[in-house]
């Protein structure tokens, strides 16, 4: 059987999810998430977040990119973009979800090898933006977007949100925090972040479901620190299509991934498992393209090699380097290519997993 590290949602979901939606499966519930289920599970996010009741609104939809633009479309006005990092999953990965809502992705620089926005990028684009004599010619700057673990498997400190924050504030702008892989986010080590310190570093983060167990689910969470985005925000969930009828499917299963630490247990394990990948390929002396602590691992590997592997393996190929790249990594540049590939772990990745891999590499390099 093939193993895949393609994604962390290969697999359906927790068994722990199968068995609280079989043994509620005859019940008859509220629709449209306000369920018995939804509302614990509302208030365990309550919890975690140390805050008290109603002090942040919280939503569940299906997906990341329904999240996301529905998100980023509620709150802009027609003539206002969003900032993001050229590499963000709204700029990359989303088919112009948000463009067709009518509203420009605004990518400025960010680096190449962590795709993290920096404060100091940020202030300098904002900062040249108002200092346009006519910046009512192009996108208003409307809201700040970055993901968490970020597309590079990086993630965000505490004291890096910290400094974008104080950014965002001089410029009165609000943050959307994509956290489709929060859980190995808040799970990666060193410099971890906690849940409840969000709720003062962004105005609107979600909870990815999908990729940290669930069989689907976002949870999104205004925290009201400034900006009353939530402000009729049901209303655009079910304009955009996201307010399931059966809403209790997402309350169930984020009520039970929220009960006995399942989330963060479910998001520890997947990051373990790449610490493994990470351990093998240290001990082969194979280059890393970015160093993470999350559960995406980013090396470079030699066509020829790759061609070898995958047909028992599956793993993502990120970019082929190019002369520059291939220097960078002290890489002798001949008819050999190289290319960065990922490999990604999950909640349902087995050691037996990584070592058939390494088993694999070390006869395909031999």
């Amino acid at each position: 059987m093939r193993v895949s590290f393609e994604n962390d949602y290969s697999e359906g979901c927790l068994p722990e999810i199968i068995e609280s939606l079989q043994n509620t499966n005859y019940e008859q519930t509220h629709g449209y998430g306000l369920d018995d289920y939804s509302i614990k599970a509302k208030n365990k996010l309550e919890s975690l977040l140390n805050v008290e009741p109603g002090q942040v609104d919280i939503h569940f939809t299906v997906g990341g990119t329904q999240a996301n633009l529905i998100i980023i479309s509620h709150f802009l006005r027609s003539f206002a973009g969003v900032i993001s990092a050229p590499e963000g999953h709204i700029a990359t990965h989303e088919s112009a979800a948000i463009e067709a809502t009518g509203h420009k992705v605004l990518t400025i620089e960010a680096d190449s090898h962590t795709g993290k926005l920096s404060a100091s990028e940020l202030s300098e684009y904002l900062i040249n933006y108002w200092n346009n004599p006519e910046p009512e010619h192009t996108a208003l700057p409307g809201m700040i977007y970055f993901s968490n673990a970020t597309e590079f498997g990086t993630h965000y400190t505490a004291s890096e949100l910290t400094k974008i924050r104080d950014v965002a504030d001089q410029f009165e702008l609000p943050i959307f925090m994509d956290g489709a892989r929060l859980g190995t986010a808040l799970m990666a080590e060193p410099d971890q972040l906690t849940i409840d310190q969000l709720v003062n570093l962004v105005d609107v983060f979600t909870i990815g479901g999908t990729k940290n167990g669930a069989l689907f689910g976002e949870a999104i969470v205004f925290t009201n620190r400034k900006y009353n985005l939530a402000d009729n925000f049901r209303w655009t969930l079910k304009q955009r299509g996201g307010m399931l009828a059966k809403g209790r499917l997402l309350g169930l299963q984020f009520n039970t991934l929220f009960t006995n630490n399942l989330f963060f247990e479910a998001a520890k394990h997947a990051n373990q498992m790449a610490d493994l990948l990470r351990n093998g390929f240290t001990k082969r002396d194979v280059k890393f393209w970015t160093e993470t602590k999350t559960n995406q691992v980013f090396v470079v590997i030699n066509s020829e090699q790759k061609q070898k592997l995958v047909d028992d393996f599956g793993f993502l190929s990120w970019l082929q380097l190019d002369e520059k790249q291939m220097s960078e990594f002290e890489l002798e540049y001949s008819d050999k290519t190289y290319e960065v590939v990922r490999l990604v772990t999950s909640w349902a990745t087995e050691k037996s997993q990584i070592a058939e891999f390494f088993a694999a590499w070390d006869k395909a390099a031999n």
